[in-house]
């Protein structure tokens, strides 16, 4: 799972992805996840345009590339990993509207520090900031992606243990 800069990989086969999401008042992360683990692509949308991102996620895009994924990349998820917390049973209702696969609810405890490890496997700190305790080290950004890719982990190992662990 620790990925490089710009490393991102995917299987485009049907069914072969997961998508994560963190929905807040304000702001939305999103993170499509291969079942590997694997980020793929993430971004963050305004979470009053979320008809906007159904049709079109690809603008929001922060880590990854679109080009990463298959043209219909909705259509290769094969569940969605929401996260529990404060704004989101309202935007599950709205994600199971237009959702075509399966949606579970995850804990979302801890998904922000979670986030900030995951930020520091993607981009390795400089030396010096290397020298700060990881808790010390402040990401450049905002972390709402990538707490939904904690987020679809979460939903990976909730959606394997809800079939077995058959995948």
């Amino acid at each position: 799972m620790a990925l490089a800069s710009g490393q991102v990989a995917v299987h485009t086969g049907k069914g072969s992805l997961a998508l994560g999401l963190d929905p807040g008042r304000d702001k939305t992360g999103f993170a499509f996840v291969d079942f590997d683990g694997g980020l793929v692509v993430s971004g963050i949308f305004p979470t009053a345009d979320s008809d906007a991102f159904v049709a079109d996620f690809r603008p929001y895009i922060i880590e990854g590339s679109s080009e990463e994924l298959p043209d219909d990349a909705l259509g290769h998820v094969e569940f969605i990993a929401i996260g529990d917390g404060t704004t989101s049973r309202e935007f599950s209702g709205k994600v199971r509207a237009w959702a075509r696969c399966e949606v579970l609810e995850v804990d979302e405890r801890n998904t922000t520090l979670e986030a900030r490890g995951l930020y520091w496997k993607i981009h390795r700190p400089g030396i010096f900031v290397r020298l700060l305790p990881e808790g010390l080290r402040v990401p450049s950004r905002v972390l709402d992606d990538l707490a939904a890719w904690a987020v679809a982990l979460r939903g990976l190992k909730k959606y394997r243990d809800i079939r077995g662990n058959k995948l």
